[in-house]
């Protein structure tokens, strides 16, 4: 009679495999045998490690980023060229070679453009000049008008025109200035 599996799955059958001989379990079922870790049982120094690989990542420039993607896909080569069937080789080889073109045009494009356009000259630096000066009397005005502004920020239509029509008059007393405000009304 030939032994089987002792091992009982979850839902109740037998392991059908075949031990070894003279051995209680299969390969598979071995408690000898240590279990694959899992994604989330990773230890915290992994962890560490992948965030302070995504931190280096993102202060890296465009070309920079793009390079390093290349060189992670380039990492698991070895992975899908024992592990994968041709197709699934040559899906992953076009994405590479896509990636790494893509990669050089950026950097060819940008290193283009740096070349093309030269630095344009400097104006010579002129000294800043107000656009006109005002009085003390006019500065009062213009200031008194900007605080009623700001001090009631739900201001009707009317009042507004109010306002600008003061502001306005204190820029130029001389003139009868009234703003457009009423005008687009």
């Amino acid at each position: 009679m030939v032994e089987e599996c002792s091992h009982i799955r979850a839902n109740g059958q037998k392991c059908r495999r075949l031990p070894k001989r003279g051995q209680k379990y299969c390969a598979a079922h071995h408690p000898s045998r240590r279990r694959p870790r899992r994604a989330f049982e990773e230890d915290q120094a992994f962890h560490n490690a992948m965030f302070a690989f995504v931190d280096r990542l993102r202060a890296m420039t465009l070309e920079d980023l793009l390079y390093a993607v290349c060189d992670a896909i380039n990492d698991l080569h070895f992975v899908v060229d024992r592990h994968c069937s041709r197709r699934h080789r040559a899906f992953f080889h076009r994405a590479s070679t896509a990636l790494t073109i893509t990669a050089e045009r950026i950097t060819e494009d940008r290193l283009a453009q740096t070349r093309r356009a030269p630095v344009p000259p400097r104006p010579p630096a002129t000294p800043a000049t107000p656009p006109f000066s005002l009085t003390p009397e006019q500065r009062a005005g213009a200031q008194s008008a900007l605080e009623a502004l700001t001090a009631s920020p739900n201001l009707s239509p009317e009042q507004l025109i109010e306002i600008c029509d003061r502001m306005l008059s204190t820029l130029e007393p001389n003139q009868s200035t009234t703003s457009t405000l009423s005008s687009n009304r």
